[in-house]
Parts: structure tokens; C-alpha cells; sequence
């Protein structure tokens, strides 16, 4: 690399780094954080103000936890785990603003309730398929790439106008496990987390009070997608990490070999599509529902035994 005498090498890396870390870390936290304010702010003309507020402040907390690791992350050259951790400082962030109750029984009166919870209930219709599918073919990516052989091209020419410069062939390499590996054990972290959270979400005990039954089941539900939502998108950011890493070992020269040239430009730009995809489906699933409009608290969103 050729650094010009008027600037250090040190501040010319220092700004690569920044520049990588504004891409890999600086658009999801202000996609899913812009997401996470806009909808949490909308929920204080409804009943769920104070609920709203709570989560709006963990999971903020936790996306700012995650881009400092990522930045981290950036600057040891692992990019690519960059944008799961923004993913995993906002479960973080949920677990410590919305799953940790902090009403307990008080006064004289105490009143039980008898009602079956399933954490399958609190979780969006087919995020469960979709998040093992991704995260089974994220944890086995770094077996495969290892397994598959170099992908070797012939001599070729880089000028189509000029026949008379010809560079010889060679092979590329793919991904090695440094890469890889750090990729599937997030990914199956992630699921192992879902798992967990979701369960320390149907355990938490209702709130004693009029009316808030209601509001603690629909904050209950929207904790539940905001769950789903980052899982999700840490397996699709992951997938599609891995997607972009794999084009790599497909890079041959343009002009020596079509059908790999071809298959690299489509496993970068699936991989960018699936990651795009997956801040999509968080931010979606992510967003703080009010409820229907006119439905009494005390009744709404209450839990199907089941």
C-alpha cells in the first residue's frame, strides 16, 4: 500500500478503519435505532407510555453496547462480526429493559391468576423454520468451505483489445475458519439465546393492578418480536456475511474463467441481499405495537392457554 509522505501511515489505518466502521457498524445501529425510536415514541399516546420508554431505553443501550464491540471488532480486522454484535447488544438490551420485572406482590392484598403461557405464542408465524434453517446453514458454511477444493483458472487476457498480453492462470483459496468459524458460533449463540430469552418471557409474573394485565401482555408480545426480530437478524446477517466470504473463493479474473466470475457476483450479491434482508426483518419485527386502538387493557392481547 502506498501512503503519501504528507500523511502517517498510522492516521491514513486509523481512517480506513473508521470508514469500514461506518459501513459494517454504523448502518445497522442507526437503521434498527432509528426504528427502535420512532416506534417506541409513537406508543406515548397509547397505554403502554411507561412500558415503551423502558424498552426504547434498553434496547438504545444495548445497540450502543453492540456497536462499541463492533468498532472493536472492526479494528482487530474482524469485520464481518461487526454488524452480529449491534444484534447482540440489542438482546442484551431487551433482555435488561423488558425482561427483568421489577414489580414484585405488595400490600395486603395479593391476587393469583392460573394461565398457561408457551413461548411459542409470543413468536411471529415461521420465524422459528426460518431462524434454523439460517443458523443450520451458517454453523455448517465453515465445514463446507473447508471441503471444497480451489477453483483454478487458465491463462487469460486482461486487455480483450490487446492479443498480446496474456497473464498466466492460477487458483484462488476460499474463506479460512479465522473468518468462518467466529460467523457460525455467533449464529449459534444467537439461537441459543432466542431460546432462553423466550423462556425467561412466558415466566415473567403478571403485574398486580387494575388494567395492567393487559399492558403487560401486549408488552409481553412486542418483547417477543423484538426477540425473534434480532435472532432473525443476526442468522440473515450472518448467512449473508458468509454468502460475501464465500465469493471470494469464486474470484477468479474477469475474462478466465466465466462460470466462476459469474458464480463469485452471485454469491456477493445474494449475500448482500440476505444481510440487507435481515435489518428488514428486525427492524419489522422490532417495531413497538400498540394494539387495536379502543381495546379495553385489561382484556387485550391476553395469552391463549395452549
Amino acid at each position: 500500500m502506498h501512503y503519501s509522505s504528507a500523511t502517517p501511515p498510522g492516521l491514513n489505518i486509523f481512517w480506513i478503519h473508521l470508514q469500514v466502521a461506518l459501513i459494517w457498524v454504523g448502518v445497522p445501529a442507526l437503521v434498527v435505532g432509528a426504528s427502535v425510536w420512532w416506534a417506541t415514541r409513537r406508543a406515548r399516546a397509547g397505554g403502554t407510555a411507561a412500558l415503551a420508554r423502558r424498552a426504547r431505553t434498553g434496547r438504545l443501550a444495548g445497540i450502543a453496547v453492540g456497536a462499541a464491540v463492533g468498532c472493536v471488532a472492526v479494528w482487530h480486522y474482524q469485520v464481518w462480526l461487526a454488524p452480529t454484535a449491534v444484534g447482540a447488544g440489542y438482546l442484551l438490551g431487551v433482555l435488561a429493559g423488558e425482561l427483568v420485572s421489577a414489580e414484585g406482590p405488595a400490600g395486603p392484598l395479593r391476587v393469583a391468576s392460573l394461565q398457561a403461557r408457551n413461548p411459542r405464542q409470543y413468536l411471529p408465524r415461521g420465524s422459528v423454520p426460518v431462524a434454523l434453517g439460517a443458523g443450520v446453514v451458517a454453523m455448517l458454511a465453515p465445514v463446507v468451505l473447508v471441503l471444497l477444493p480451489p477453483v483454478s483458472y487458465g491463462p487469460f487476457r486482461p486487455d480483450p483489445y490487446d492479443s498480446r498480453i496474456v497473464v498466466r492462470g492460477g487458483t484462488t483459496s476460499w474463506p479460512s475458519p479465522a473468518l468462518s468459524v467466529p460467523l457460525a458460533v455467533i449464529a449459534g449463540l444467537a439461537l441459543v439465546a432466542g431460546g432462553v430469552l423466550m423462556r425467561r418471557l412466558a415466566a415473567l409474573p403478571q403485574p398486580v393492578g387494575a388494567g395492567q394485565p393487559g399492558l403487560r401482555e401486549r408488552a409481553r408480545r412486542n418483547a417477543g418480536r423484538a426477540i425473534a426480530g434480532a435472532v432473525l437478524g443476526i442468522e440473515l446477517l450472518a448467512v449473508g456475511s458468509l454468502a460475501i466470504l464465500a465469493g471470494d473463493g469464486l474470484a477468479v479474473p474477469q475474462g478466465s474463467n466465466g462460470d466462476a466470475y459469474l458464480g463469485s457476483r452471485i454469491l456477493n450479491w445474494a449475500g448482500l441481499v440476505t444481510a440487507l434482508a435481515g435489518l428488514v426483518v428486525w427492524c419489522l419485527l422490532g417495531w413497538w405495537r400498540r394494539g387495536p386502538a379502543g381495546a379495553p387493557d385489561a382484556v387485550a392481547d391476553h395469552p391463549v392457554p395452549g
